[in-house]
């Protein structure tokens, strides 16, 4: 708890916005340990845990919704908050869920666009992105119009890598490609590989604002996204995940989750 407190402290005095001295932070006990974490535009927490079980936080760490599932969704994102994409690769499906984790209408993936899909992520309000490995290639789907806006080879990696890229997001007019414990790939809005950041140990990624900050090395890294420029939190990194928004720190070491504010200098 030490080695947290210090991290905290650190992290938030080399970036904005800086950690609030007061009110102390919030702790939660959780009945799990975490596998996934995530934060929604407005900065609400949704953690999927090792029993299956999704849970919803609010910025003060109370407990807004829970959910049971037996097939815990492939790539989660959840979005702006009101439309929570999921999507299954055992069932080639995805959905919207509500943020009470209510699902809606199950899509398909059409075979036509995509003959096998490894990641399927939300593209705006209605179109996804597909990774095919099939024919290894990245494709964006009007899901509307039922026709296919783009598609092009994956470059950046390797074909028989394709196990280790576990989640695809969208953000910001960029697309991100999670290679895990090795880097973070970054493709245009047309699915032009940009760059590759380098990042060993690399388990999760998050955006603050213009940039994306992932772990890596025991360090925090940060890149602008429009700047092209990365630079490194100081202070210890932790063992599980440590997620930020504007108004909120939120980590997890364990089964316990702190809930830090922060403020704007």
């Amino acid at each position: 708890m030490r080695l947290l407190t210090l991290y905290v402290t650190m992290l938030l005095l080399a970036c904005t916005p800086l950690l609030a001295q007061t009110p102390k932070p919030i702790a939660v006990t959780l009945p799990d340990s975490v596998t996934a974490a995530f934060i929604d535009r407005p900065g609400e927490l949704y953690l999927q845990l090792r029993s299956g079980l999704l849970l919803r936080y609010d910025k003060d760490g109370n407990l807004r919704a829970t959910a049971q599932v037996t097939t815990p969704p492939t790539l989660f994102d959840p979005r702006d908050g009101a439309r929570l994409f999921a999507y299954y690769r055992a069932t080639q499906q995805y959905t919207y869920l509500n943020p009470s984790f209510e699902a809606g209408i199950l899509h398909p993936i059409d075979a036509a666009f995509a003959a096998e899909p490894w990641l399927v992520c939300a593209s705006g309000d209605y179109n996804v992105w597909i990774l095919d490995v099939a024919d290894w290639s990245l494709k964006k789907i009007d899901t509307q119009k039922g026709i296919v806006l783009v598609e092009t080879p994956v470059a950046g990696i390797a074909a028989d890598k394709h196990e280790a890229i576990t989640y695809m997001r969208e953000y910001q007019g960029f697309l991100f490609l999670l290679e895990h414990g090795k880097a973070l790939h970054m493709y245009s809005s047309m699915g032009k590989h940009l760059r590759t950041l380098a990042a060993p140990g690399i388990r999760y990624f998050n955006f603050l604002g213009e940039e994306v900050y992932f772990d890596t090395n025991g360090r925090r890294q940060l890149f602008n996204l429009f700047g092209a420029k990365s630079y490194y939190a100081e202070g210890p990194v932790s063992q599980n995940f440590v997620l930020q928004s504007d108004e909120r720190l939120y980590i997890i070491d364990g089964k316990t989750l702190e809930v830090h504010p922060v403020q704007k200098p």
